[in-house]
């Protein structure tokens, strides 16, 4: 045993018995034949060499035990290495039967043959060695470039593969920065799969040109996604869809529509036109509108959505009089960032204004300072950013805001420490500003904790608009109440102090928001309507009948859906369960009746149509930087229609990601592609800088920053401003604190404030 461990501690620099290339991912064991240590588990292979090496890493079962610490990706080329190996085996073995065994011939005749025959079947089996040893080779370049952190070759063998490794990744490296790739292209899902794919053919692969992508590629890829989406456009017949229009504008100032259809599966995307030359004519957008709708399909459509522009408003009611089968909407998300606007307003809260500023100062010096930036991560925020971008410009506004009272403590401790006292930022004027707002500006903290307070319940409506994990329909009208109701709790109920912010959420609701869908989404929701609290059932039932009326054509059909609404409201049948109660708060409304309403099948399908849809428009954008060339004035009709398709493939291809991985990667500072909404945050401002220390290596990549959640309270200040006067509520339009108690919507379980870039 003791000879044994010795051995086993020299295999170190043991050098490999061949070139296989999964070699790389063991140690030879000197002395004991065939015997090799997995690099991973440490487990000693008795027997088998390189092949019971890579049944090992590859988890073949049965013959030896499967390493558990392999890398996914190690675990799937040795597969790939085994299934070689198996295919060469099978045809070796075909070959050399074929070649013995000459047609005719018995088993009496082989043992016969003459010497000569021997021969040719000497020369055959050398033929075939020769063949396996090139397809070895190929395998070979397949994988060799693929290494591992604990891969323990002699130096020689390791310099030169990390030489390969590093002269690879900066060949790309150099092809990156002359085609001006983002560099967020690296986090693409299809990136790593492309390069695997590369290198499974090896070092003869020609990368396809410029007219194999632009041609038949792009045409393939049309061809793709098109059956891709035709498993979505299925399920429109049950569940319905929302065509989204959204707007936007790109460095020349054109304005571009995107069309969607959004449906609980998967949301598409349609079209993109420009429309510069017709905003202002809604006849000519109504025109466009309904062009979409006929692509779609009349029959599909439960809402359009646009923003509520007059113009787009006016396009879209045209458009809602024309087929009366369904409802034009504007985007929730648009208006509950009109409600955060006006938030911000002087006219209406004079502070607002002036204290936004102040923190936009404050980070703005800390983001253009790279040593501030990384002490603000080693002592305040654990590694993560102190700004986030939210989904609209004001929502980020007021999410920074709550970010800083969160960090408060934190960012006093830091401007105290002694490495801030010490550095050259703490003696310039600048820096002396900076920390003056953050130690000792009183009403500046007492302003942003009284907008965060205001403000929060709507971010939380704003993210369940935005979210697609689950349609918002059922939700909307409900959740507008919580807002105020919540609203008014943090203010203590003190009518002075909350009615400027509840008066702004009502006025934008009746002007700009309301439609008798949301009222139906919150009529069928069964967590809410027969909540006990609920008291808004009949002003909710009106909403539901004109829902009815508009989304359901043929009279016999409503009257049977108006029939089985008794069942519903008196809980009747199926909708009486046991388990059809319990299961009110805690299915996914949709869900809920797919399967209770199979007795009231008219009201059912009904049902299940107006809960899919979303509300607002933001959930389908993605970065239009990438499209701005695709608009351009000077393309000719043909690169204009192949431009059209390659819009379509990769924003397809975008949300096929986004549903497949709904993570969402943190916000890094120097990243252009992450700062669209922050730039009043982070941009450079000159009289904010106070010498170079621009040195952007020092800055580490930040974790993803983690929402605000019950866990995390935010500390108000109560006594501090506890002697202010109901005058001074009344003229400020902010109130008296209290501590923050998160109020969670019962569908929706633990609030969250995931509002970060897509």
């Amino acid at each position: 045993m003791a000879a044994t461990a010795s051995a086993a501690t020299s295999v170190c620099s043991a050098p490999a018995k061949s070139d296989d290339p999964a070699w790389s991912h063991g140690r030879v064991v000197v002395g004991l034949k065939n015997s090799v240590i997995c690099t991973y588990c440490d487990k000693h292979l008795r027997g088998g060499g390189i092949t019971r090496l890579k049944q090992h890493l590859a988890g073949v079962t049965g013959q030896v035990g499967a390493c558990k610490n392999v890398p996914t990706k190690v675990k799937w080329q040795m597969k790939q290495l085994l299934e070689a190996l198996h295919k060469n085996q099978e045809r070796k073995m075909k070959v050399i039967t074929d070649s013995e065994k000459p047609s005719g011939l018995t088993d009496e005749d082989e043992d016969g043959m003459s010497s000569p025959s021997i021969s040719k079947r000497k020369s055959k089996r050398k033929r075939i060695n020769e063949s396996d040893s090139k397809t070895r080779k190929r395998t070979q370049n397949c994988f060799s470039i693929q290494t591992t952190p604990n891969r323990q070759l002699s130096t020689e063998c390791a310099t030169d593969s990390n030489e390969a490794v590093e002269n690879a990744k900066m060949a790309m490296a150099k092809w990156w920065y002359d085609a001006n790739i983002p560099f967020s292209a690296a986090q693409s899902k299809y990136y790593q799969p492309m390069i695997d794919a590369i290198a499974s053919v090896g070092s003869a692969f020609e990368g396809p040109s410029f007219h194999d992508l632009s041609g038949k590629l792009l045409k393939n890829s049309v061809n793709e996604t098109q059956e891709y989406l035709l498993e979505i456009r299925r399920e429109w017949r049950v569940y319905g869809c929302s065509v989204v229009a959204d707007g936007w504008k790109n460095q020349n100032q054109a304005s571009v529509l995107n069309f969607f259809a959004y449906c609980p599966k998967s949301t598409i995307f349609l079209k993109s036109v420009d429309v510069s030359a017709h905003e202002n004519d809604p006849d000519t957008l109504f025109n466009i509108f309904d062009e979409v709708v006929l692509k779609v399909g009349v029959e599909n459509v439960v809402q359009f959505i646009t923003n509520n522009d007059y113009r787009y408003k006016a396009a879209g009611e045209k458009l809602e009089q024309r087929y009366g089968t369904f409802f034009w909407s504007p985007c929730a998300a648009q208006c509950v960032d009109l409600m955060l606007e006006s938030f911000s307003d002087p006219r209406y809260f004079p502070h607002a204004n002036e204290t936004i500023e102040k923190a936009r100062k404050l980070t703005r010096y800390i983001y253009n300072h790279a040593s501030v930036l990384t002490l603000l991560r080693e002592e305040v925020t654990n590694g993560r950013n102190l700004c986030q971008p939210a989904i609209t410009r004001f929502a980020t506004d007021f999410l920074n805001l709550q970010r800083l009272v969160k960090f408060r403590k934190g960012l006093i401790q830091m401007f105290t420490s002694n490495k801030w006292v010490k550095s050259s930022h703490a003696k310039s004027s600048t820096g002396e500003e900076i920390t003056e707002i953050i130690l000792q500006d009183e009403d500046f903290w007492f302003h942003c904790e009284n907008m965060v307070k205001a403000s929060e319940p709507l971010l939380r409506v704003l993210h369940l608009v935005d979210c697609q994990q689950k349609p918002a329909m059922g939700y909307l009208y409900d959740a507008i109440d919580k807002a105020k109701d919540a609203i008014g709790a943090r203010f203590k109920n003190k009518v002075t102090a909350y009615v400027p912010y509840t008066r702004v959420i009502d006025t934008k609701w009746d002007i700009q928001l309301f439609s008798p869908l949301h009222l139906a989404g919150c009529f069928l929701n069964p967590g809410i309507y027969f909540r006990p609290t609920f008291v808004k059932q009949n002003e909710v039932i009106k909403g539901l009948l004109a829902a009815v009326t508009r989304l359901v054509p043929k009279s016999d059909v409503q009257d049977s859906i108006s029939a089985q609404l008794e069942d519903y409201k008196k809980s009747s049948g199926d909708f009486g369960m046991p388990l059809a109660i319990r299961q009110r708060e805690k299915l996914n409304p949709v869900a809920w009746w797919e399967q209770f309403g199979n007795d009231c099948p008219e009201l059912q399908k009904f049902a299940v149509r107006v809960l899919s849809q979303c509300c607002c428009a933001t959930g389908s954008e993605i970065s239009w930087r990438t499209f701005e060339f695709n608009h351009s004035k000077k393309l000719n009709r043909l690169e204009y229609k192949r431009l059209n398709d390659l819009d379509f493939v990769r924003y397809n291809l975008k949300l096929r990601e986004r549903n497949l991985n709904r993570t969402k990667d943190a916000l890094d500072p120097i990243n252009p592609q992450k700062i669209d909404l922050m730039e009043d945050w982070v941009a450079n401002e000159p009289t904010l800088l106070d010498g170079e220390d621009s040195d952007w290596e020092m800055i580490d990549i930040p974790f993803t920053s983690l929402p605000l959640d019950n866990d995390d309270e935010i500390p108000f200040n109560d006594e501090d401003r506890s002697d202010a006067t109901e005058m001074e509520l009344m003229h400020h339009g902010d109130g008296t604190s209290s501590g923050l108690a998160l109020t969670a919507f019962p569908q929706l379980g633990k609030p969250v404030f995931v509002v970060v870039a897509s």
